[in-house]
């Protein structure tokens, strides 16, 4: 969590956007000199989704997801990374990227050329199988992404308090309790619990959550209030198949059991008939 939050922190810095009568004003502070081209007095810049999917794969790099493992931490920082993705695509509507291959096919594939000039041709190559591996294992919205993503921040936010405040966290309780609120707000939505991949997301934050709570509530003396997430709730799915099976059951059983009787009756009968006809030959 400590290189996530601060790279997220670093680069969310690094790029502002502010909307004003549906129109985008994209401010890159120290980023947009090293990628503007000053020609004429007239300045050329790559446009904000090149440079936003630029630094996307610039953070897959940097979290070494693209290294070829395969385990549950690099999943798991993959997972926040396309959050802070679609947070920054959601921050300017008018791109009209609505899912994760909307913006693979729109941007990755577009801007190939620039992202490998920002990164490097290894690097775009290396990340390229995790991008297309996470396209189609996760049927995913901007909207929801961003929202799960503003539960990471609140996240971050409280992990960096506590490990840099440490025994001045005044703020300690406040800031769990924000990430609990937007947690359960999420937590009680059927939209993010029902789709396998945001409840995936959801898990990740509730343990990431669970472990930060026992660490700070060690190390930081004014973190005494700290609230407990409810578990991550099923898909409704699974309730009415919960449901469903014991209705199911109740009628089944009864039947299944008459049926079993008949037939053992009728067995009996049959045993019953085949004695006597013994019994009948003998005389």
């Amino acid at each position: 969590m400590d290189n996530l939050c601060k790279l997220v922190n670093a680069v969310d810095k690094g790029f502002s956007v502010e909307v004003n009568n549906s129109k985008a004003m994209i401010e890159f502070d120290k980023i947009q000199s090293k990628y503007c081209t000053s020609e004429d007095e007239e300045a050329t810049c790559y446009s904000y989704e090149a440079i936003i999917s630029s630094y996307f794969i610039k953070l897959l790099n940097n979290f070494k997801i693209c290294n070829g493992e395969d385990n549950l931490e690099n999943d798991k920082l993959a997972q926040y990374t396309i959050l802070w993705l679609f947070h920054k695509l959601n921050k300017n509507s008018q791109n009209g990227i609505s899912n994760l291959n909307d913006f693979r096919n729109t941007y990755i594939k577009e801007n190939k050329d620039i992202i490998k000039i920002i990164n490097d041709d290894k690097v775009y190559n290396n990340c390229k199988d995790v991008i297309n591996k996470k396209i189609y294992s996760m049927p995913i919205g901007v909207k929801e992404m961003s929202r799960l993503y503003e539960a990471l921040k609140f996240l971050c936010k409280f992990y960096t308090g506590c490990n840099e405040k440490e025994t001045n966290y005044t703020s300690c309780s406040q800031d769990a309790q924000d990430f609990a609120k937007h947690f359960e707000g999420l937590n009680q939505d059927s939209n993010i619990t029902g789709n396998s991949s945001y409840r995936e997301i959801l898990y990740n934050l509730f343990n990431d959550y669970d472990h930060l709570k026992t660490d700070c509530a060690e190390k930081c003396t004014d973190c005494k209030d700290i609230p407990t997430l409810s578990e991550v709730k099923a898909p409704p799915s699974s309730s009415i198949a919960k449901t469903l099976i014991p209705v199911l059951l109740t009628f089944a059983i009864p039947v299944f059991l008459g049926i079993a009787y008949k037939y053992s009756l009728f067995g009996f009968h049959k045993r019953v008939q085949r004695k006597h006809l013994r019994e009948r030959l003998k005389k």
